[in-house]
């Protein structure tokens, strides 16, 4: 893949990356878990294509280890600071909010 290609792929799962979750946020009216945040991320990627996402094991990747897999190159992310930081603002929104 070209670089302007890849530069586009990039642009777009951005953007649908977090349209996906500012989406599925404002149909939730709870605090959140880290298990849900997980969800929502997974649920957010998993609207490209073109990606293969899925939580690895625990045991062998860690808790919060997201495996992306994009034509034939696997991506390991450590989701931690992420999942911590989706969960950290939401809930203070929420809470004044209310």
């Amino acid at each position: 893949m070209d670089e302007e290609k890849m530069e586009a792929f990039r642009k777009e799962l951005t953007k649908t990356f977090f349209l996906s979750i500012l989406k599925d946020l404002s149909e939730i009216g709870e605090p959140l878990s880290d298990f849900e945040v997980k969800v929502l991320i997974q649920k957010a990627l998993a609207h490209s294509p073109d990606l293969q996402v899925e939580w690895g094991e625990m045991d062998r990747f860690g808790n919060s280890t997201l495996l992306v897999k994009y034509e034939s190159n696997l991506l390991l992310i450590e989701a931690s600071q992420l999942i911590s930081t989706i969960r950290i603002l939401w809930n203070e929104y929420k809470s004044k909010e209310d």
